[in-house]
């Protein structure tokens, strides 16, 4: 909360936010698909520096975490990579759900490997993406050992498929050979969809464990320096059996039972539809810079989704909504198509950082993973932040006050007002003195001009009735801004736009219409 100074006024002058056209509404659970601004980003689990402790959230610690899958309980089931571990994380504690820790190496690393056993025996090697089917089995992309493993609800781990060395082969079990697999994801009938990453391929896994290969594998190559050549992935839309990608590395199932794949090395998001058996491109473009490239440039852009630019896309999820979203791993922001288009929900784009806050202020350092909680809520990986991040609606009250019309909270608590707050000319209306307290503003009057003065930090801010402009004064130079809103008088009281003072206070101003709420934030915390 800002700091609370002393009146000089009592209650002459009150403050009103202008209703701008992009005011936003609260929308139906995930609201964020709709009205991001009005959320914030918290820390779950984990800090900076990294670590396998578990306990209490705020003593948690992970090694660049990789991925995330919420299991029927609700717990939240995370891939701890570096770690080699796989945990679980409740609303207030951290706890080992499988894997044996090896201990680390002379440079200090943990130690991975591959042993079937029992969850608190078995152990894995830089684990990734993680599913669940409708039976409680968890599927585990255990990338380092090139092998796709699952643990049955009583804790057993086991081989689905994969013998620890890396190859393209089909097969059933341990004939089947994957090389770094990212992800996976399980559909309605029980078939596991493999990211096979560093094959370029996308595989299949039947209930009765058999592994084939859906596309074709790349056959670029490209001449990574003079004389040195190396194989490479490609890029080709049109029939699943022919299609190519670039180092798959994401994957998400729609009501449809057909697959969103996050292409990284080509900076797409594909979409493969079964019952066509055509691959098309969802969102994403670009091109290789040149032939011996090993993946088209990633760049930065919202809009219509074939304009879009991603850089590396990683994790994906699909809403109940039928959007999709994307942790865009190095612009460090969650994307979301909908629609046909391409836009942000959270983070400072191409910005790595660790920051919490409200969406377009907190930071990410690589986010690998995107998970819509049953409560709404999302929940993002961060990998080299080495964090849990949650993505929710701003805080407020448990209960406001009833039939007072438009409620004013800062920081998510609420601000009292001496006059009820107004909506009137497309602004709401505010007292100064209680706004003013919580902003951090003096407020005064002069007599001789019949100006209100706000004052902070040694700016001062003269506003005149009736007036769209204010002058500012800093250091004994002075400068007349505009005001969203003309100030004006209601029973003897000087009302001026909120919005502008809010901003000049460095501070996040939204509106939620549907809440009747004007929401003033800290951009960062």
């Amino acid at each position: 909360m800002h700091k609370k100074n002393r009146y000089l006024l009592a209650g002459t002058v009150c403050l009103a936010i202008g209703l701008s056209s992009s005011a936003i509404a609260s929308a139906a659970v995930p609201g964020w698909t709709k009205s991001p601004k009005l959320y914030e980003v918290h820390a779950w689990a984990g800090q900076t520096a990294s670590g396998h402790h578990d306990g209490s959230l705020s003593e948690t610690t992970f090694y660049q975490p990789r991925a995330a899958v919420e299991l029927a309980n609700g717990r939240l089931l995370v891939a701890d990579s570096s770690n080699h571990l796989l945990r679980a994380l409740d609303a207030d504690k951290s706890a080992l759900y499988a894997g044996y820790w090896l201990g680390e190496d002379e440079a200090g690393n943990p130690v991975g490997g591959l042993n079937d056993d029992s969850a608190e025996r078995a152990v894995f090697d830089s684990p990734a993406g993680l599913a669940v089917d409708a039976k409680g089995n968890v599927y585990v992309a255990d990338s380092g050992n090139h092998s796709i493993r699952k643990i049955s609800p009583d804790g057993t781990v086991s081989t689905l498929a994969g013998s620890g060395l890396f190859g393209s082969d089909d097969g059933r079990g341990a004939e089947a050979k994957f090389h770094s697999p990212s992800d996976v994801a399980v559909d309605s009938k029980g078939n596991v969809y493999v990211a096979d990453t560093l094959n370029h391929l996308i595989r299949k896994i039947a209930p009765n464990g058999t592994v084939s290969t859906l596309n074709a594998p790349s056959t670029r190559v490209i001449e990574y320096v003079p004389g040195a050549a190396e194989d490479a992935g490609d890029y080709q839309d049109g029939p699943l059996a022919s299609a190519k990608f670039n180092e798959p590395s994401g994957l998400a199932v729609d009501e449809k039972d057909n697959l969103y794949v996050s292409d990284r090395g080509n900076q797409r998001i594909r979409y493969v539809d079964f019952a066509s058996g055509q691959v098309s491109t969802a969102a994403g473009g670009g091109s290789y810079a040149d032939a011996n490239a090993y993946f088209v440039e990633g760049d930065y852009l919202d809009g219509e989704a074939s304009a879009a630019r991603l850089n590396s896309p990683e994790g994906l999820a699909v809403t109940a909504d039928g959007a999709l979203v994307i942790a865009d791993s190095l612009n460090h922001v969650v994307r979301l198509l909908k629609d046909g288009q391409v836009s942000t929900v959270a983070g400072v784009p191409t910005e790595p950082g660790s920051a919490d806050g409200v969406t377009t202020s907190a930071e990410f350092n690589r986010p690998t993973d995107v998970i819509v909680l049953a409560d709404g809520r999302l929940a993002v990986v961060d990998e080299h932040g080495n964090k849990v991040r949650i993505v929710q609606k701003y805080a407020a009250p448990a209960k406001l006050p009833e039939n007072k019309g438009i409620a004013v909270l800062l920081n998510g608590a609420l601000v009292p007002t001496e006059v009820p707050a107004q909506l009137k000319s497309g602004a709401v209306l505010l007292p100064v003195r209680d706004v003013g307290k919580a902003l951090g503003y003096q407020v005064g009057y002069d007599k001789k001009t019949g100006e209100a003065l706000l004052s902070k930090d040694g700016v001062v801010y003269a506003i005149s009735e009736g007036k769209d402009t204010v002058k500012k004064t800093v250091s004994g130079e002075s400068a007349s801004l505009k005001l969203n809103a003309k100030t004006l008088s209601i029973d003897g009281r000087m009302f001026i736009p909120v919005r502008f003072f809010a901003d000049e206070s460095g501070l996040d101003i939204q509106w939620d219409g549907a809440a009747k709420t004007v929401v003033i934030r800290d951009k960062t915390f």
